[in-house]
């Protein structure tokens, strides 16, 4: 997820996959990179709320002039 304007996305919705929590693998804007350190305070669960053809997805903060990198914390069992 990139945002290239110079404010900040509070709530923006990403449809997903499947439920869970979701970890931030990387956030350019973190304090440790020289960044303001908003996000998601380093992970995100998922709601029951469709979002881009998907049944449930994740409200994020993505931050200005950033770009997020989310991996499912426990991905779901092989079928």
């Amino acid at each position: 997820m990139a945002n290239f304007s110079g404010g900040p996305r509070d709530d923006y919705r990403v449809g997903l996959p499947f439920a869970g929590r979701w970890r931030e693998v990387l956030n350019t804007d973190a304090e440790i990179y020289g960044g303001s350190d908003l996000g998601n305070f380093g992970e995100v669960a998922a709601q029951a709320i469709a979002a881009h053809g998907f049944d449930q997805s994740l409200a994020l903060t993505v931050p200005p002039l950033g770009f997020l990198v989310l991996k499912a914390a426990a991905p779901p069992a092989a079928r």
